[in-house]
């Protein structure tokens, strides 16, 4: 019988993880970036793969790819029989989808499993790995008052405040210019809606990272670094296109080669122990390089961890496809692309997947 994957682009998993109900529906935004995306796995996907998405609306999208790419597309509505599904995240809608175009419940998580995913998926799971790591000296705390907020941001102006399950920095905020009474706000609607709102001081950021894993088996194996830009308030703006190489000589000339190797490899057993026996798929741990107050360099291992498919691995796919000799910025535009944009799928929905050049530098000193 046929193993192979029918991929699933499913953006708005964090907002259902979230939510926490069998019957989700994305909002306006989510749902558009969904069928915008749709056939994004094109660029993962093995060649006897399939892709679920509406067919009829598709077609011409999957010939776009072929000819411009040479990506082998192949789109169907339905879930055949031995076909495994490949989400880009697991929440209780994710599977909610693959049953309806007719998946067997063999071959989807339980509920008991995919309730272990959503605590897995929450972000306090990073204060967990920060601790195996030894680095409780990197302050994480999960907040269940809002005035617990406004006093933790007196003690550590300008921290970080994020919503247990989000992406792509939504849900997250800095507190930096803001009054009290609207951190307050800000932060006891984060807890009404998701129970806790998590809390960071903030860092003189160098540059953000990713480590990518793969969970197969029950081990965790890592497969390569990506590395990201975010706007100054944490939204996601778009991930690096390079060869890897490109990464780790940046990494090196930050002076964190060894450490980065080191933490890679701990967390590699880390992660095996603690979601090898219920997830399978891809993941990662976003870090970053900081300042510190001596201005040394350093390394936050653990920002959060991203149990789903990331657009740092779908960076790492489109550079091994198109092997560009410089840097180039992946990202969605919600505009007409600019002259300098090469597209990655067909604009819809007033989206655009999109890679132009960039120049990526490293400020050291």
């Amino acid at each position: 019988m046929s193993r192979n994957k029918i991929h699933l682009f499913n953006p708005e998993n964090d907002l259902a993880l979230g939510l926490g109900c069998r019957h989700y529906t994305p909002p306006p935004h989510a749902a558009a970036l969904h069928r915008a995306g749709a056939l994004l796995p094109a660029w993962w996907a093995e060649s006897d793969d399939i892709i679920l998405a509406p067919t009829h609306q598709y077609v011409d999208d999957a010939v776009w790819l072929k000819d411009r790419y040479g990506l082998n597309v192949r789109v169907s509505d339905t879930v055949s029989d031995g076909m495994l599904p490949s989400p880009w995240g697991w929440s209780e809608d994710a599977r909610r989808q693959f049953s309806a175009a007719g998946a067997s419940p063999s071959v989807l998580p339980d509920d008991t499993t995919l309730a272990r995913l959503r605590q897995l998926s929450h972000r306090r799971t990073s204060i967990e790995i920060l601790a195996r790591l030894g680095r409780d000296d990197l302050t994480v705390m999960e907040l269940t008052d809002p005035a617990e907020a406004v006093r933790f941001e007196s003690q550590s102006p300008g921290g970080y405040y994020k919503s247990p399950w989000s992406c792509s920095g939504r849900g997250v905020f800095c507190a930096a210019g803001l009054s009290p009474e609207v951190l307050y706000d800000k932060c006891a609607g984060i807890i009404h809606r998701q129970g806790s709102v998590m809390a960071e001081r903030g860092y003189d950021k160098v540059t953000e990272l990713g480590a990518l894993f793969d969970c197969r088996d029950g081990h965790v194996r890592f497969i390569g670094l990506s590395m990201f830009v975010t706007e100054p308030r944490g939204a996601y703006t778009g991930n690096l296109v390079a060869r890897q190489s490109h990464f780790y000589d940046c990494i090196d000339a930050l002076g964190l080669a060894r450490e980065l190797d080191d933490t890679v490899s701990r967390l590699g057993e880390i992660l095996t122990g603690l979601i090898g026996d219920t997830y399978t798929g891809p993941l990662g741990i976003d870090m970053m390089a900081y300042r510190a107050n001596d201005g040394s360099i350093r390394l936050h291992p653990c920002i959060e961890l991203n149990l789903r498919m990331t657009m740092g691995i779908a960076a790492m796919h489109v550079a091994r496809h198109l092997d560009p000799s410089q840097p180039m910025l992946m990202g969605w535009r919600r505009m007409t692309p600019a002259d300098n944009d090469t597209l990655l799928l067909p604009p819809r929905e007033g989206f655009a997947l999109v890679i132009h050049e960039c120049n990526h530098n490293i400020q050291t000193h």
